[in-house]
């Protein structure tokens, strides 16, 4: 009896390929036959799941964004307020190899959508997605009293995107905080940025 195949499942397994071939040959780099190469599977199986390549482009940089929100905001059980903005910060700064990787492919969709109409769609919805999080947790810090007076969400939103961009984007690119150290120069940014919104 022929196995059953998971759609959701065979889906992420070619997404996850997607992104190992964005990570090494960039995205203008990136073809359907080195995905199909690197999943294993046919170019028809690929194009079943996933379309053609710019519907593959947009889906794997929407699965990153998801994945990298899933761990930002879903996983935080019962924080709250500024520990789960903390909590948030701590999830997307490239301080281990499974962030850096996310990161990774992630500056790589961002330079692309500079001449990608599509991708800078798509990322325009991420980024509307994650301001919309950003903005419950400085409500439950405001509800919780931990906001200092006068701090404005939007400026303080932008300020985290900010930080997470500048720092994968140096980190990635320039080899800022490649060595020894990254992870405690990477936290110190986190509480600094923290410290300026409390009371």
């Amino acid at each position: 009896m022929p196995r059953l195949v998971d759609h959701e499942e065979r889906r992420a397994e070619l997404l996850a390929a997607a992104w190992r071939v964005v990570r090494s040959r960039g995205v203008e780099g990136t073809t359907t036959r080195a995905i199909a190469d690197e999943a294993g599977c046919s170019l028809s199986v690929l194009a079943h799941f996933l379309g053609g390549k710019d519907d593959i482009l947009v889906a794997a940089q929407t699965a990153v964004y998801d994945r990298i929100v899933a761990r930002a905001f879903l996983l935080g059980g019962e924080l709250s307020g500024l520990a789960a903005l903390r909590a948030a910060l701590d999830a997307v700064l490239p301080a281990d190899a499974e962030r850096a990787a996310d990161a990774h492919v992630n500056v790589a969709f961002a330079g692309a959508a500079l001449s990608h109409p599509r991708l800078a769609e798509s990322r325009r919805a991420s980024h509307v997605r994650i301001r919309e999080l950003l903005r419950v947790c400085l409500r439950e810090a405001r509800e919780l009293d931990e906001l200092r007076p006068g701090v404005d969400d939007d400026a303080a939103i932008d300020d985290f995107l900010i930080l997470v961009e500048g720092s994968t984007l140096l980190s990635l690119v320039d080899g800022w905080a490649g060595g020894a150290g990254r992870g405690d120069r990477l936290d110190r940014l986190a509480t600094a940025y923290i410290d300026q919104l409390r009371k």
